[in-house]
């Protein structure tokens, strides 16, 4: 019987290929590399991505309506890639911030909404001015109280604006109203409201709305002229049923009129343009359409309202000198309707063009409003109803 003895054989396998290196591996890798690498460059280039590097400064301000701009996200991302966080104490009114109780020098920056209050809290303590954007005080109304005025003659349809906007007879408003008319009356105006015909407007105590509106009113009711010391109290009397069929609605009725149930409370109402375009902007991009069912009206005696940002700190001149700019916040300021103020050169009629938003005209006559001196104003509020902590004005 025969052996035989075979050697064993010996196998030599590759090593086993690096994860790295494997196909399922490296698809995925590959793709979510990408995507980190623009994300990072994306980031760089926004200023954001050295934000961990780099201190942040809280700047402490106090406004009112003009705080929605700070609550803006994209307002926010842009001043936080500047090493900025803005808190915002809210003063309830813009007047609130320039009566003697208010200590506007404790915080770094204050804005009031236009430039009559501003101009008093910079006499009164100083402080280095600001004039990032603009705003024309307008009347908001739901489409059929537009259309009904112009039945009445007291407005008029802009052309090509597909009747979105409307120039107010300011004049012929007033003695409307101060005639006690209700909507209801107009001659075919269609309308089933036995209110009288009124804008309601914020609390001229409080708001600086409030009190530019009662400023466009003495001087429609004034034969378009601004009232002095001496005409003050009697032009107060005269439009004073005007105010107080409405009662007191606080610091502004923007919120209110562009909510669902605004056509209930507020169907004309007080407001700034920027507040309606950018409630316009908003719904085209929610929805492909603006609401037509809510217009403008452009009062002839037009009053543009300039907030002022009032720095009392180095960190508040920054925050001012952004706004001012930096190309980011301003085009911003113009997507949430405001007009650049004197240094901007960009228009909002480009954001709305981009749109296909109908843009309205502001000043279709030339006639400006000229506000009474501020102690002929105060005089007029104080006739209309007592303010609970004085007149600021």
């Amino acid at each position: 019987m025969s052996r035989s003895t075979e050697e064993p054989a010996l196998v030599v396998l590759d090593p086993p290929r690096s994860v790295f290196r494997r196909k399922r591996f490296l698809l995925p890798f590959g793709v979510s590399a990408a995507i980190a690498l623009v994300g990072a460059f994306v980031l760089f280039a926004n200023g954001v991505a050295a934000l961990p590097f780099q201190g942040v400064t809280v700047v402490r301000a106090m406004m009112a309506s003009k705080s929605e701009f700070f609550a803006d996200p994209e307002v926010r991302r842009v001043l936080m890639a500047n090493g900025v966080q803005v808190h915002v104490t809210d003063s309830g009114g813009s007047t609130e911030i320039a009566k003697e109780r208010a200590n506007p020098t404790s915080f770094d920056f204050v804005m009031p909404s236009g430039q009559l209050t501003a101009r008093q809290i910079h006499d009164r303590v100083g402080g280095k001015p600001f004039y990032p954007f603009t705003t024309p005080l307008v009347v908001a109304a739901f489409s059929d109280y537009a259309k009904a005025l112009a039945k009445r003659g007291v407005a008029t349809p802009q052309e090509d604006t597909d009747g979105l906007y409307y120039t107010l007879d300011m004049t012929k408003f007033v003695e409307l109203t101060l005639a006690g008319e209700t909507w209801n009356s107009i001659p075919d105006g269609g309308l089933t409201n036995a209110n009288q015909i009124i804008a309601q407007s914020p609390d001229p105590c409080r708001a600086y709305s409030g009190a530019a509106y009662l400023a466009v009113v003495a001087f429609a009711a004034n034969d378009k002229h601004a009232p002095t010391a001496a005409e003050a109290k009697a032009v107060a009397t005269k439009i004073k049923p005007l105010f107080e069929v409405e009662g007191q609605f606080g610091a502004g009725i923007g919120r209110t009129f562009f909510s669902p149930d605004g056509r209930t409370f507020a169907p004309v109402g007080v407001i700034y343009e920027h507040q309606y375009l950018a409630y316009q902007i908003r719904t085209k991009e929610q929805t492909g359409s603006v609401d037509h069912d809510r217009v403008l009206l452009y009062p002839d005696a037009h009053h543009h309202a300039e907030p002022w940002l009032i720095a009392f700190s180095e960190q508040g001149e920054k925050v001012g000198r952004l706004l001012q700019e930096d190309s980011r916040l301003q085009r911003r300021a113009l997507e949430l309707g405001f007009r650049l103020g004197r240094a901007g050169s960009a228009s909002v009629g480009t954001v709305l063009d981009e749109r296909g938003i109908p843009k309205g005209n502001p000043g279709q006559g030339d006639t400006e409003t000229f506000v009474a001196k501020p102690d002929a104003l105060a005089t007029m509020i104080e006739e209309l109803g007592s303010c609970p902590s004085g007149v600021p004005l």
